[in-house]
């Protein structure tokens, strides 16, 4: 490589650094008034502390690229808890550790804790320190492009699959019509079962009686039972009484939810001016119904029921048929995208 060329990109490498921000934290003003003095004239920013709290302080205010953590203070050894407790802070910041004394332990626990690198404070370490931190300094830079990047490449990667997905729905529907079927009608529901899981007979016979025609209700009066019948027979939805005293409603619902993935389930507390119906979803539970004071209430939304449980039918219907076409791209997709978040989250090393 030609000196012109060295140059050039050492050059180049400095006015990408102009106006870094970098955190001093040590208890000593001296060092202050030095390293200040010392990244001054590589024109980086230099922010001065002199306690730990002002350290995370000025780490929760602004981001800096480098910070310098004297690991003595404000006590010996002290710091590690610093770097610590300003690594989880800002995982993408480079932490320098500074120690007067020479210790393998204390480079361990400094690296361990999140630090880069530990340098000795010493006469002969300062153009040592000046270029480890100039380093950090683009690595940080580096790092924090790559994330952009990886973040963009993440929603694009997120959106190419959400259109690709659409694009072979709009094909098993033109497919459907040209075969003569109504696409909205292609899981069809002749008789929608329920099966009513609850100690009283109040909810199992309001539902039988006024429920229109197209509708079986099955009653179970144990949870035990419940999870024994959905086991030997195909219900559409599963409603769990909340008051249920044999096994907790909670575990009778995400069992059947687990293991019965067609399954919509629904817990229910009343009839009572303090009932309600909710939907049992994958990060908790869903209100449908509140208060849920008159079983008509929920006569009244069986046909809503009913078509989401088609709507549902359909999406696993597309879904199925997206895996059976496309497996081996949903598994490099799958591989891709672990690869992503692996790379965003990851803190530098």
């Amino acid at each position: 490589m030609t000196e012109t060329s060295t140059s050039y990109r050492s050059q180049l490498a400095a006015s990408l650094l102009v106006g870094i921000e970098v955190l001093v934290l040590d208890a000593d003003t001296r060092v202050h008034a030095g390293i200040e003095q010392l990244l001054s004239e590589a024109q980086l920013h230099v922010t001065c502390v002199a306690t730990a709290d002002e350290a995370l302080s000025e780490v929760a205010r602004q981001f800096f690229s480098v910070v310098l953590v004297d690991i003595d203070t404000p006590v010996p050894a002290n710091g590690i808890n610093t770097i610590r407790a300003i690594h989880q802070a800002s995982p993408t910041s480079m932490i320098i550790a500074m120690t007067p004394r020479r210790s393998y332990d204390d480079a361990v626990d400094a690296v361990r804790a999140g630090a880069i690198d530990l340098i000795l404070k010493a006469p002969e370490s300062v153009a040592y320190l000046k270029e480890r931190v100039l380093d950090a300094a683009g690595r940080s830079v580096g790092k924090r492009e790559v994330d952009s990047v990886l973040t963009d490449v993440r929603g694009v990667h997120e959106e190419f699959l959400q259109r690709f997905m659409e694009t072979e729905r709009r094909a098993i529907d033109l497919a459907d019509k040209a075969a003569g079927k109504d696409p909205a009608r292609a899981v069809q529901l002749d008789e929608l079962r329920v099966l009513v899981i609850d100690e009283v007979d109040e909810m199992f016979n309001g539902l039988t009686e006024a429920a229109p025609k197209g509708y079986a209700f099955v009653h179970a009066t144990s949870g035990g039972e419940g999870l024994d019948r959905i086991s030997s027979g195909t219900f559409h939805y599963a409603m769990v009484a909340e008051d249920v005293s044999d096994l907790p409603a909670k575990t009778v619902a995400r069992t059947i939810r687990n293991q019965h993935p067609d399954t919509v389930v629904l817990t229910f507390l009343g009839p009572a001016d303090n009932g309600r119906v909710e939907l049992v979803e994958m990060a908790g539970t869903r209100s449908l119904i509140s208060p849920f004071n008159d079983v008509t209430l929920m006569v009244d939304r069986l046909d809503q029921l009913a078509e989401a449980w088609r709507v549902k039918a359909r999406e696993r219907r597309y879904t199925q048929a997206f895996r059976e076409r496309h497996y081996d791209f949903l598994r490099r997709y799958v591989e891709l995208k672990t690869k992503i978040e692996r790379a965003i989250n990851e803190g530098p090393g």
